[in-house]
């Protein structure tokens, strides 16, 4: 969010994405092994379970991964399942290579803790369809929240995995004609009581947590336009009177805070506040054709 203002050019910067990934549970699979493929729609069957190598009472003999399948034993007690996943996505490799990123809900991410806290120096199975794709051992305590799914997948195998584990959740916002709710909100990276946990901004929509009370809505649009840039375009927009005033207030009290910059409910970006900026005018960034440009535009002048 760029905006220019009575002392020159001032910049909400975005913050490079950080990989929030304290992984000392890698979650790796085979495609063959999960029995995934790329037509594949239905929701797939994820469940992180306790395992062991050697035979424990009251637990299950299951065929392990890898192509000689050693059997492993699974608790019958399921510890995290695909309900405790609010999104899943493409990620890569350090090579490129296409994975498969999950974020856990808030309370996925305590069970994920509690897991991984009591259960140091044992194994876990990750499981999809019934299938037992990889039997990691526990490092460490992992509070993040996130997990990886990496195997030999192709782009559109990660990407039906993903989308299936994502459920009905929509993966790329559609842009209708009419009305687009515009809000700026204070936000955090990390938990603030009586504020609400959301997925971030793409790429890896690491959570972020949003202030109940808007600061800025459709109400202080004055005029928004199509605005390309290097990527495809944006939308810029001109604050009312009013509305630079807020803006200004907002940012002069709430220096080196962030804000999410959010639309239809999405949060487009969480940039860290810099300086106080007044003039009024703003970008929201997304990534749009121009047609969605000009849509979002319309929309969001509409009160």
């Amino acid at each position: 969010m760029t905006t220019n203002g009575q002392h020159g050019k001032r910049h909400l910067h975005f913050p490079t994405v950080l990989v929030f990934m304290v992984l000392a549970v890698i979650f790796t699979t085979a495609l063959t092994a999960a029995g995934s493929s790329g037509d594949q729609t239905d929701k797939p069957t994820f469940e992180v379970r306790l395992a062991s190598h050697e035979k424990v009472e009251g637990w299950e003999s299951v065929p392990g991964p890898g192509p000689g399948k050693a059997p492993v034993w699974i608790s019958p007690e399921v510890s995290l399942t695909d309900h405790d996943v609010i999104r899943a996505y493409v990620d890569r490799s350090p090579e490129g290579k296409p994975w498969v990123g999950i974020l856990f809900t808030e309370e996925g991410a305590l069970k994920q803790a509690r897991l991984t806290k009591s259960h140091i120096g044992e194994f876990v199975a990750i499981m999809l369809d019934g299938r037992v794709t990889a039997v990691p051992k526990i490092a460490v305590e992992i509070t993040g929240g996130r997990a990886m799914i990496f195997g030999n997948f192709t782009e559109e195998e990660a990407g039906s995995i993903a989308k299936g584990l994502s459920g009905d959740q929509t993966w790329k916002p559609k842009f209708e004609p009419g009305k687009h709710e515009f809000e700026i909100r204070l936000a955090s990276h990390e938990k603030v009581e009586g504020w609400e946990r959301v997925l971030g901004p793409e790429p890896q929509f690491t959570p972020v947590w949003i202030s109940p009370e808007s600061a800025l809505t459709n109400a202080d649009i004055a005029r928004a336009w199509p605005q390309p840039d290097a990527d495809g375009f944006n939308v810029g927009f001109q604050l009312t009177e009013e509305g630079s005033l807020k803006l200004a207030r907002l940012t002069k009290t709430h220096i080196g805070e962030n804000v999410a910059v959010i639309l239809d409910g999405r949060v487009m970006s969480a940039p860290k506040i810099m300086d106080e900026i007044r003039g009024g005018r703003a970008i929201i960034s997304g990534n749009f054709t121009e047609e969605e440009a000009e849509l979002v535009a319309e929309g969001i002048m509409m009160k």
